[in-house]
């Protein structure tokens, strides 16, 4: 079998399909460094199934896909292709041409094909085992296998070996078979550790159990006796308790009619007291009346007074206007006469002024045609002087009446304002004694308010007093109940840290003994001394897991002497930590800034915690070198950084293992963790201290708001009286107050008249005032108006004479006519004013006469008052007869209600005596009562206990257990029974079942335990069989190789000797593996002490005699000339060329003495920046194309 053809898309540099054709013999790959001739040889790991993306120089397996260039969009695929020649048959196919594919997607999927078909990785894997060509072969050789050989460990060289003899898988087999034996002895550890503490425990179990047993069959024959004593008392109590009830029923019958009768008192009390209040009412009715009739009797002599009053004053005012009146007529009957007879002189002087007016007429006749004109001016004048004359007349009659009544209105209003001061000065007096009774209303309503308010702020404050009281007794007892949780589970943790439960049996037996002082300087398990906090508690828990209970000792001394004790007294394992002894553990100072940096880190365990400086090598040994992330994703990225060599921990308990394996999931709850235990002790500590403190606070409180409350409710009491007080006096103020009032308003309506009066006198006198003043402006100014006309009329005169010079004497005539006519007509306008004036004065006088006969006529009305004051008098004796008559009433309803009062009195004594009597019968019913009441309860409490104590029914345990005949006897038995339980001490119950329990579970434990010893035993024999196995390839390997190496190493460096040297030949196991050679002409030296060329030259001896010893059909070499001379690539390439003739090589090499003896030669190329192509190149091309590089 060979290669024959590898073709590739997408890998890597390979961006285009390339196919690459092998040949048997030797194929040689030259390039450029960086061209991507190495990318072949990855291509053919990964074909043959490499999973690791680091093996095949990447982060992730996606990083092989190829990523684009300048030019070109990466690709979404790789794909590599592997044909091979089957023809002998070598791969266990049916098939001479083997072809097999691998796809990968940038998705992530993955595809594989043998012979395009699909097919499972697995299969690939299957189809090269046993041929060489697996992934572990020495198929594929690159400048790590020299590196490997030329290790100065001798240790670390023997990989290689292991590698040719194949014992690789039976190591991680080993390894795996060790680990599961590790486990398997610590289960075995554990589970005896458990049988041992179960061993313990059944013992002292059975004893209980057996307790138990006799217990329970003590409290059955208990329970019997119990039982029917029981029966026996429930039947006496009952048959007691129903003779009892019968006398308290005979007992009821007697006092029902006793209590008839005092009812019947009680009836004929209330009968009385309700014609008392009757009474009572009637005399308040009666009173009120008498109260009503005082205050009508008063209000009737008032007014009556009042009324006298006013018509002894209109008596004086009559008189006074009769004789008023008797003068105005005596003056309108003088004025009547003058007016007769100017009457008559207005007549003569009429006359005499027509005789005149018709001289004049004639005279005017024979001047009109010269003097008309002077005439008619002169006339109008004259008429004018006429009016001005008459208005004048007129104006000063008007003033004179004026005047008059202007001094009548004033008398009147003098006496109006009299009595109306008199009036005022009484409502004046009313109004304050009002203000005053008012000031004293408010004074009162202001204090009734202020007690409104201070009782409503205290009765709010009495609601919120009792609401925090109640609140503060709700709070008390749940702070108490939570109090008593808080303490009981205290005592649970105490008990168990106490016993060290948790701990496994010999570490508990260690600590219990250290404590009691039989073992020495024990310093603690490492629980003991650190404190995590809170959030880490679930990441340090999975850390130390059972190295929490760890024990740290001061020596290695000390540890020995506790594991002798162990054995000695058999008390079973436990692990030590010896400070003296103990190294920390660290990470590497690189990683850790590395892995510092990641976001999620957390730190590293030994740091999270807290603990004794002397102590602090105790956490650096056991969590040293622990990483703690905040999730698993962020644990998984560390793991990477640090090439999954340390264990990281996630706080929720996930855990990173080293070299890539991973734990977690959900844990389940603990009762009570060990970690947690001593935190949980201690907040349970502040909190029960905390809560007494704030429970006695609260009571306190409590007590300090009950005694306010007494003293809230002692204040609503005295200031409700207070305020009822106030009340009843507001009520009095209010009564006064309005009997002024109705005074008050009496008054005042007399005054209203009073000033409705005044105003029309007030009204009337400016009108009269302000008229006299326009009269006599307007006299004033007639005055002046006559003499102005008086001096034109004197000068229309004079011109009239000038004109009439030649008529003078007709003129002068007519002059004297007319004076005479002027004279007349003045004597006639002055008759007339003054008949006017006299007519003026009748009327004014008509007028005041009216006047005062209305007056003397109202005064006429008003002594019609006469008939009203008499019917006062009447009122007020009627008044005052009654008032005789309610006072009389009165007395005799008081003395009928003293009477009944008396009886009542007399029949209350009555009542009170039988009702004492009464009592006392009650008093011996009531001891009768509860005696009944004590005998149901004892009847009750005994049914109880039957339906608690032993679930069961009286009738039930009648019917099932005999009452007794000797209770006594009984008793005693009881006592007896109960001696011996007492005598049994403490029992548990729960023994018989939990020893039947631990007996069934130290069976199923001792077969677990059987199984494991089976499976150590098993583990043990295999890995002693894998062992035997790995010497005895090891051994076979190694001695063809050692042979081999000595002749390959002749042929290669023509001449000299070399030898492989076991550095540990009695321990095929371990051995490391040293190599000694001797080139020709020099003397035997090790590997490290030969040149650079000589122990690159003596690994591919090596190699080629590791080949030669485990032959594969194909090789494929990376540049493992590369460290060789020219001399020494001469050498090489000549025996390769010799070894191809039995296996295929596909070398890949810059150096021309190997491309020399290639059968095929292939380049390698990247024209275009990040693309990889081939080329076939001839043996000087490929010198140049070398030299490019």
């Amino acid at each position: 079998m060979f290669l024959k053809r590898l073709e590739t898309i997408g890998f890597k540099s390979f961006a285009e399909r390339v196919s690459v054709e092998f040949v048997p013999g030797i194929t040689a790959i030259v390039g450029p460094n960086g061209s991507g001739k190495s990318n072949v040889i990855d291509a053919v790991r990964w074909v043959l199934g490499e999973q690791s993306a680091k093996s095949l120089r990447g982060q992730k397996m996606e990083d092989i896909i190829f990523q684009g260039s300048d030019t070109r969009k990466p690709l979404n695929f790789a794909e590599v292709t592997l044909v091979l020649n089957n023809e002998n048959g070598l791969l266990p196919i049916e098939y001479q041409e083997v072809t097999v594919t691998r796809r990968v997607y940038r998705s992530g999927e993955s595809e594989f094909f043998i012979n395009k078909q699909p097919c499972r990785l697995k299969d690939i894997v299957d189809l090269f085992t046993d041929t060489g060509l697996g992934r572990e072969s020495f198929s594929i050789i690159g400048q790590g296998k020299i590196d490997e050989i030329l290790s100065s460990k001798a240790d670390e060289r023997r990989a290689v070996f292991d590698e040719a003899a194949g014992v690789m898988r039976y190591k991680k087999r080993k390894e795996e078979a060790a680990f599961k034996l590790k486990e398997t002895e610590d289960n075995l550890s554990r589970v005896e550790d458990i049988i041992h503490e179960i061993e313990q425990q059944l013992e002292p179990l059975k004893i209980q159990s057996d307790i138990a047993k006799q217990y329970k069959a003590l409290k059955k024959r208990l329970t019997e006796k119990e039982v029917s004593l029981l029966v026996t008392e429930i039947d006496e109590l009952h048959e007691k308790w129903t003779d009892l009830l019968q006398e308290i029923e005979n007992e009821k019958l007697a006092q029902l009619q006793q209590q008839t009768s005092i009812q019947q008192l009680n009836a004929a009390v209330e009968k009385k007291r309700n014609e008392s209040k009757v009474l009572e009412s009637d005399i308040n009715e009666l009173q009120q009346r008498l109260l009503e009739v005082t205050e009508t009797l008063e209000q009737t002599e008032g007014k009556r007074n009042v009324l006298i009053e006013q018509q002894k004053h209109r008596e004086e005012n009559k008189h006074h206007l009769l004789e008023e009146k008797e003068a105005i007529m005596n003056e309108l009957d003088e004025t009547e006469k003058r007016i007769s007879f100017e009457n008559g002189q207005l007549a003569d002087i009429t006359k005499r002024l027509q005789q005149l007016k018709n001289e004049i007429k004639v005279l005017e006749n024979k001047l009109s045609l010269t003097s008309e004109k002077m005439e008619e001016e002169i006339e109008a004048l004259k008429t004018d002087y006429i009016d001005l004359l008459n208005g004048r007349a007129v104006l000063n009659n008007e003033q004179k009446s004026i005047e008059a009544r202007l001094e009548q209105i004033k008398r009147s209003y003098e006496q109006h304002e009299m009595e109306h001061r008199g009036l005022i000065e009484q409502v004046e007096k009313i109004h304050q004694e009002n203000e005053t009774i008012q000031t004293a209303i408010e004074r009162k309503r202001k204090t009734i308010r202020e007690l409104e308010r201070q009782l409503n702020d205290l009765n709010v404050n009495m609601e919120t007093l009792e609401e925090a009281i109640a609140l503060k007794q709700r709070k008390w007892y749940e702070w108490n109940e939570h109090v008593a949780k808080l303490s009981s589970r205290k005592e649970m943790l105490l008990e168990m840290k106490k016993n060290y439960q948790g701990f496994a049996y010999g570490v508990k037996e260690i600590l219990q003994a250290g404590k009691k002082g039989v073992l020495k300087n024990i310093v603690g398990a490492v629980i003991d001394l650190i404190d995590v906090p809170a959030k880490y508690m679930t990441a340090v828990d999975t850390i130390l897991g059972f190295q929490a209970q760890y024990i740290v000792v001061p020596d290695d001394e000390t540890a020995r002497n506790i594991i002798y004790w162990l054995k000695k007294e058999k008390k079973g394992r436990a692990t030590f930590l010896p400070l003296q002894s103990i190294v920390p553990r660290q990470l590497p100072v690189p990683i850790r800034r590395t892995v510092e940096n990641e976001p999620g880190f957390v730190g590293i365990a030994s740091e999270l915690v807290k603990i004794d400086a002397q102590y602090k090598i105790v956490a650096d040994h056991l969590m040293g070198n622990v990483i703690v992330a905040e999730t698993l994703d962020t644990a998984n990225r560390i793991a990477e950084l640090t090439e999954r060599k340390y264990r990281i921990v996630t706080l929720e308990g996930d855990v990173v293992h080293p070299g890539g394996s991973i734990s977690g999931g959900a844990q389940r709850k603990k009762n009570v963790s060990l970690f947690t235990r001593e935190k949980e002790l201690h907040e349970l500590a502040v909190q029960i201290e905390r809560y007494a403190k704030d429970l006695s606070q609260l009571k306190r409180e409590w007590t300090n708001d009950n005694n306010q409350l007494k003293q809230l409710k002692l204040e609503i009491a005295k200031t409700t009286e207070s305020l009822k007080q106030e009340e009843l006096a507001l009520q009095k103020l209010l009564n006064a107050k309005s009997e002024h009032d109705v005074k008050a308003q009496s008054y005042a309506d007399r005054i209203n008249a009073y000033e409705f009066q005044k105003h029309e006198y007030e009204e009337e006198q400016a009108s009269l005032t302000k008229q006299l003043a326009e009269n006599r402006s307007q006299l004033e100014k007639i005055e002046q108006e006559i003499k102005a006309v008086e001096r034109k009329i004197e000068e229309k005169t004079n011109e009239k004479n000038i004109l009439q010079q030649n008529e003078e004497q007709n003129r002068k005539k007519l002059h004297e006519l007319e004076l005479k006519n002027a004279k007349q007509k003045e004597r006639l306008k002055n008759q007339e004013e003054k008949v006017a004036s006299l007519i003026d004065a009748r009327n004014s006088l008509k007028r005041k006469l009216a006047e005062t006969e209305e007056n003397l006529r109202q005064i006429d009305e008003f002594e019609n008052q006469m008939e009203k004051i008499e019917e006062m008098e009447e009122k007020i004796e009627a008044l005052r007869s009654e008032r005789i008559d309610l006072t009389d009433r009165i007395a005799e309803l008081q003395r009928l209600r003293k009477m009944k009062l008396q009886e009542i009195e007399d029949d209350e004594r009555e009542a009170t005596t039988q009702r004492k009597l009464f009592d006392q019968q009650q008093a011996l019913l009531q001891e009768k009562e509860i005696e009944a009441n004590r005998l149901d309860v004892m009847l009750e409490n005994r049914l109880q206990t039957l339906q608690k104590q032993y679930t069961m029914t009286y009738e039930k345990a009648a019917a099932t257990y005999e009452k007794v005949t000797n209770a006594k006897q009984v008793r005693q038995e009881v006592n007896e029974l109960k001696n011996e339980i007492n005598k049994l001490g403490t029992v548990n119950l729960g023994a018989i079942d939990e020893y039947e329990r631990l007996s069934e579970r130290a069976a199923f434990l001792n077969d677990q335990r059987n199984d494991l010893i089976e499976a150590k035993n098993t583990l043990y024999n295999a890995i002693k069989q894998m062992d035997e196995e790995m010497i005895s390839r090891f051994k076979s390997t190694f001695e063809t190789i050692q042979e081999n190496f000595t002749i390959v190493f002749k042929q290669l460096f023509g001449g000299g000797d070399a030898e492989l040297i076991l550095t540990d030949p009695d321990n095929y196991l371990e051995t490391g593996i040293d190599i000694v050679a001797r080139p020709p002409g020099k003397k035997l030296k090790t590997l490290e002490l030969l040149s650079g060329g000589e122990r690159a030259l003596t690994a591919i001896a090596l190699l080629f005699a590791i080949l030669r010893s485990r032959p594969v059909p194909f090789v494929i070499l990376d540049e493992v000339d590369a460290a060789l001379d020219e001399a020494n690539v001469e050498r090489f390439a000549s025996y390769l060329k010799s070894f191809s003739k039995e296996s295929q090589f596909v070398v890949i090499s810059h150096r021309k003495g190997t491309m020399e003896q290639a059968d095929a030669l292939y380049g390698v190329t990247m024209q275009e920046s990040g693309v990889s192509r081939f080329v076939s190149v001839k043996l000087e091309e490929a010198d140049e194309l070398v030299k490019s590089s």
